[in-house]
């Protein structure tokens, strides 16, 4: 067993053939008793829902004395926009606390008033995506008011198979990226909290250990690596605007990065965010001549046009090409690096054109600092394509909870 670490149920392969149960659902029957009266806050928003479809928030609330609810990025609804900061609200007469605003680790006198913390959140899948980071937060805060916290597990909407992407490097650790983990990591929210907690990744304690909270994940029952969403028979909920389906999820990995360029518009603002991307003068035709080196990686690319509402390009006419994943394992990062490669050569001054928060972001996005330079200067990106990866896999392979 993992230190400072429980895992309630081991996954058998009987249990594979029973149908999916996600860790809420397995929460809620199991838990009960033993945290009878206990007053806890929960971290979740709309997107987490029982296998049933019941809003996990409602199902807690009727069966647990919830005395706060936490909220990610985009709020409890999912419905803020990306990077705004997120108020405090109410959710059926109790509190609801923001955790992506001013504070994003929650504050020590919080814990005055709960026993136990519950974190179920969708995760999407993907490094940058910031809700690793508030669950990151949230244990480092749990280990230093020593109260003990479930992490109820859901799947990953990528699969758990492909790992792919720099590892970060942690001297460019940010919100966007907390820990040294690959851009596509392959694992589950579950798994991640054990990851943090078994590498001693999550900040020191005055004695200058790593601090490790009273952790429990509840795993799912039936979940198998080689899953993606449509696969599992539940109904997606969009994490955040953006993500209206799991596609986009899937393709948000593609064309996400070349989004903070600012110089083209992927989408934000039609009815398919991440699967387009164009601009009013894009060199479509061009891009299209990569189209057998993208099949080879498990994206289809078509020519297209389309009129972005809001976000980069709003209300212009762009053309462009329009993506879709077509493999369950397709391998999404080495599309970016296929595309960021064939986009520079068309427009090489591209660095130049940059803003400053752009410049700033992109290092942390990418995870490394050379990346960052090589993007702009039009070398080579094939080497970090797995750079750091088998390493990673190294430590993950401690912390898995479920067969391929």
């Amino acid at each position: 067993m993992l230190p400072a670490l429980v895992v309630s149920l081991c996954i058998g392969a009987q249990g594979m053939a029973r149908p999916l149960e996600l860790g809420v659902d397995r929460f809620l029957r199991l838990y009960a008793d033993s945290l009878a009266g206990k007053r806890i806050a929960v971290l979740t928003h709309a997107a987490a829902r029982t296998s049933s479809g019941e809003l996990s928030a409602q199902a807690l609330r009727s069966r647990f004395h919830v005395v706060a609810f936490w909220a990610p990025e985009h709020g409890f609804w999912g419905a803020a926009p990306a990077g705004a900061p997120v108020p405090d609200t109410t959710f059926e007469g109790v509190p609801v606390y923001s955790l992506y605003g001013p504070r994003r680790r929650p504050p020590e006198q919080w814990f005055d008033s709960i026993d136990a913390v519950v974190v179920d959140l969708q995760d999407a899948g993907f490094r940058a995506y910031t809700y690793i980071s508030t669950l990151y937060w949230v244990l480092d805060a749990c280990a230093a008011a020593g109260k003990p916290v479930y992490v109820l597990d859901r799947p990953n909407p990528l699969g758990g198979v492909m790992v792919e992407g720099a590892v970060l490097d942690t001297a460019l650790r940010s919100f966007v990226g907390i820990a040294p983990i690959p851009y596509v990591h392959g694992c589950t929210i579950g798994e991640l909290a054990q990851l943090f907690v078994a590498e001693g990744w999550l900040p020191r304690a005055p004695d200058g250990r790593p601090r490790r909270p009273r952790l429990t994940v509840v795993p799912m029952q039936g979940w198998r690596r080689s899953m993606l969403w449509e696969d599992t028979g539940l109904h997606w909920t969009p994490p955040s605007p953006n993500l209206p389906t799991p596609v986009a999820a899937r393709a948000a990995v593609v064309t996400g990065i070349l989004g903070e360029l600012g110089l083209y518009s992927v989408g934000i603002g039609t009815d398919a965010p991440f699967q387009y991307l164009g601009a009013p003068e894009f060199p479509a035709e061009s891009l299209l001549a990569a189209q057998q080196r993208l099949a080879a990686v498990g994206i289809e690319i078509r020519p297209a046009e389309f009129i972005p509402t809001r976000g980069r390009f709003a209300g212009q006419r762009c053309r462009g090409i329009f993506l879709q994943p077509t493999s369950s394992r397709a391998r999404l990062f080495a599309a970016f690096l296929e595309l960021a490669q064939l986009l520079h050569r068309l427009r090489p001054d591209w660095c130049s054109r940059l803003s400053s928060s752009a410049r700033q972001m992109l290092p942390k996005v990418l995870g490394q600092r050379q990346f960052f330079e090589d993007l702009c200067n039009g070398a080579s990106l094939e080497r970090w394509h797995l750079h750091g990866v088998a390493e990673f896999l190294a430590k993950r392979e401690r912390v898995l909870l479920y067969p391929p």
